[in-house]
């Protein structure tokens, strides 16, 4: 025989201070929200919870508190006690702060005002201030709440949240982040870094921190700038090793790998690796990056803009020029998606003089003319085949390696490697 209901009790979230009523019903325990962070009107609405479920009057995932102009502060707080064990500390901030206390609360302030049409016009009110990425991923997480609120009776029709379609641009507002980032070749890397000095001291703990071979470290590895400030010894790297291990804390995508070190970047770390701690830490390198470059002659307009993130893009887009490997970009990158990695392949000038050099009286040139109904006579000038004339092996073909020709075409690797990557 079942036990019977059992008198309830009142515990508080400790991240968000919303009360939660617990009691044991047929030998199970039960666990609601009340909504409340104010002890007597929890009391008052846990008596209530609990009368409604022990009298069968409760429907499973329907809330007994009535939804009509409630906060959506005292909602969404409900929300992100349920969802915090099912995230992570940093994603768990992001809503609670950003998301939730930042956007939705202000635009909707009761939780029936998030409808369809108040879907759209926050959707609206975003656009005139952000572009259309950023309110996707806030579009994202409004859904996922309002799901919740509908499965628990504070929504009596769950709204229609639609994304904005891709000609939608939204408006990029002016802020200190940046948003043009600048490519420099090779050489010109090299220059800035034997330009930048061995250390530097922050102005504001007036601590020394190491300078250059931090940014060896970035174009060796091409990792993100705070991917390099939480590298500490021995979670990340021991003197001598011959890779990197990056954890999931340290990585934006949580993408866990052992990196492998050229010998370059192992040597720039075992000069500055501590017996224990971080290695280069988080510091503003916006004066000693811009000193150096003037001082390496980059001219004056990139000199001015450099910053830590251009290594990053730099040595990605040179990745794209030297290697077809695509697999081998994205683990380095720590990216999970070929796309991602393809938006590093930025249009250079040098790429396309390259491409001209390369067009003019080279194989490939030779093979643009074999394609276009021409053949090689003997002295080694394209002459025009005839029709019907038996078409003369081009050279990929004589090397037996055709199989690079698609759909009567030529593909370079690259986009070969890209195209059949999943």
């Amino acid at each position: 025989m079942a036990r019977t209901a059992k008198g309830w009790q009142l515990f508080q979230a400790p991240h968000t201070g919303v009360y939660q009523v617990r009691f044991t019903q047929d030998g199970r325990r039960r666990s609601f929200s009340t909504g409340e962070e104010n002890p007597g009107a929890a009391a008052d609405a846990a008596a209530r919870i609990y009368a409604e479920v022990i009298s069968g009057r409760w429907t499973p995932g329907r809330a007994v508190i009535t939804p009509e102009g409630k906060g959506f502060d005292e909602v969404a707080t409900s929300w992100l006690a349920d969802i915090e064990p099912t995230v992570d500390a940093r994603t768990f901030s992001l809503y609670q702060e950003t998301y939730v206390a930042a956007h939705f609360v202000p635009f909707f302030k009761t939780i029936d005002r998030l409808t369809t049409v108040g879907a759209e016009d926050y959707i609206s009110a975003r656009l005139r201030k952000v572009t259309r990425h950023t309110v996707k991923k806030e579009l994202s997480v409004l859904r996922r709440l309002a799901r919740w609120a509908y499965r628990r009776g504070y929504l009596e029709q769950m709204p229609e949240i639609e994304t904005p379609g891709v000609r939608v641009l939204g408006h990029a507002t002016e802020s200190a982040r940046k948003r043009v980032f600048l490519v420099f070749s090779e050489k010109e890397i090299s220059a800035i870094i034997a330009s930048l000095p061995e250390q530097a001291t922050s102005k504001r703990r007036g601590e020394a921190f190491p300078v250059r071979a931090r940014f060896r470290v970035a174009w060796e590895t091409s990792l993100r700038p705070a991917t390099i400030g939480k590298l500490s010894v021995p979670e990340n790297y021991r003197l001598g090793s011959a890779v990197l291990v990056i954890n999931d804390e340290a990585d934006k995508n949580r993408f866990r790998r052992e990196l492998p070190l050229s010998e370059e970047a192992r040597k720039a770390l075992d000069s500055v690796c501590p017996s224990s701690g971080v290695i280069f830490g988080s510091h503003d390198f916006r004066g000693p990056l811009r000193a150096a470059a003037e001082a390496a002659g980059i001219d004056e307009y990139r000199a001015a803009r450099i910053s830590d993130y251009d290594f990053r893009h730099s040595r990605l887009t040179h990745f794209g020029q030297v290697t077809s490997n695509l697999s081998g970009v994205m683990y380095l990158a720590g990216h999970k998606q070929p796309a991602t990695t393809a938006r590093y392949m930025r249009p250079q000038k040098a790429a396309a003089e390259e491409v001209l050099k390369a067009a003019a009286g080279t194989p490939a040139n030779e093979e643009l003319w074999l394609h276009s109904g021409y053949a090689v006579d003997r002295a080694g000038q394209l002459t025009h085949r005839a029709p019907g004339k038996a078409k003369t092996p081009n050279r990929l073909e004589r090397l037996g390696v055709s199989s690079l020709v698609r759909r009567g075409g030529l593909e370079p690797p690259w986009l070969l490697t890209a195209s059949t990557s999943s």
